[in-house]
């Protein structure tokens, strides 16, 4: 460890120099273009203050003060869950990025401000450790205990998502269906004294109606165990058709690549989004051919949903209503990006890509 004098000396540094530490950070996090400092100049403010945290944190530690423990992350992680309200929204990664740029800036300053040239090589690396050590600890602990608090609000929006989609559908479909079942049996019971031949009409639109909702039923159970029990993509995806095309509209599906690529998580995720983007045009576009494409490789997922429809202006703010935004949250949970392209009468075409961990491109 280096003489204390020194490690004194490089607290000081830090106490006394942050506009330069806090400098060189910014513009490390501009040229990494991370999401962190694409906030603009409202968001600068709260990130100068959570820098001058970590590097008060830092000189403490230099000075031989607890940097906390178990408890210590258990009252971030009660903190976050009561803020869950207004999760952070940057993926961890960017915060472990932002540490490692703001252990650097901290160092660069110190080897400025600090003489350490008597210094024997390994006291300076335990120096520099020990910098790297109190800021990144803070930095996993909070980082990840209030991403999980963002994952927790997604899942809860997911769910009401998915009930509020399941009454729609039994509202819209079944319930229909089996409206008209009523009616035409009581039509029968209401015309049967006096025209038979136009009360048994009414009795086979019943039955009709009765089969109709039963295969509506059964699609819908079907479709709900294949987004669940393991299915591969396309037979999930297969089911799908059959529980939410209307008749007289072609779907074309593709598959290709190794489903098992992708962790079960993302395939999950991969097949909801195309779910969404089958049902937007179904109920949008007007058109009469859909496609849905999935292409896996050893570097990401490309899903992709397109129609020969209506289309719309992509570019207006107001046009990206609660399924598009649900897939491009979705998407931005596997830390992929999505994509619309879009123009009145030209039809739509949405596609979401996944990074994959086990290949060149993770």
């Amino acid at each position: 460890m280096p003489h204390e004098n020194a490690r004194q000396n490089a607290a000081d540094a830090l106490d006394g120099n942050f506009d330069d530490i806090f400098e060189i950070y910014e513009r490390r996090l501009v040229d990494e273009q991370n999401l962190l400092a694409a906030g603009g100049e409202h968001a600068r403010g709260p990130l100068r203050e959570h820098a001058r945290s970590l590097v008060m944190r830092a000189a403490g530690a230099l000075r031989g003060a607890s940097s906390g423990g178990m408890s210590a992350l258990e009252e971030e992680i009660r903190q976050n869950a009561e803020a869950a309200h207004t999760p952070l929204i940057q993926h961890p990664d960017e915060s472990f990025r932002a540490g490692v740029a703001l252990c650097a800036a901290a160092l660069a300053v110190i080897l400025d401000e600090v003489d350490l040239s008597q210094e024997p090589p390994e006291a300076v690396v335990g120096l520099s450790l020990g910098i790297q050590k109190s800021i990144m600890d803070h930095v996993a602990r909070v980082s990840m205990a209030a991403y999980v608090d963002y994952l927790l609000v997604k899942i809860e929006e997911i769910q009401t998502e998915e009930r509020t989609r399941f009454s729609r559908d039994l509202h819209d479909h079944i319930a229909h269906s089996v409206a008209l079942v009523k009616q035409n049996l009581e039509l029968h019971s209401a015309m049967r004294p006096k025209d038979e031949a136009a009360a048994e009409a009414k009795l086979r639109n019943a039955l009709e109606a009765s089969g109709q909702a039963l295969r509506m039923a059964r699609d819908m159970a079907l479709e709900l165990r294949s987004s669940n029990n393991g299915d591969s993509l396309r037979t999930a995806l297969d089911n799908l058709i059959r529980a939410s095309a209307p008749p007289g509209t072609e779907v074309e599906v593709e598959v290709s690549g190794e489903e098992a690529r992708a962790p079960s998580h993302v395939r999950d995720q991969i097949y909801m989004t195309m779910r969404e983007g089958l049902r937007n045009a179904v109920s949008h576009s007007g058109g009469a051919k859909i496609r849905m494409e999935i292409s896996i490789s050893e570097a990401e997922v490309v899903a992709a949903v397109e129609d020969w429809g209506d289309g719309f202006d992509a570019s207006s703010p107001s046009s990206e209503g609660i399924g598009l935004r649900s897939m491009r949250e979705r998407a931005k949970l596997m830390r992929g990006t999505f994509d619309i392209a879009s123009t009145p009468g030209n039809g739509t075409r949405t596609e979401i890509r996944v990074p994959l961990n086990n290949g060149k491109g993770s």
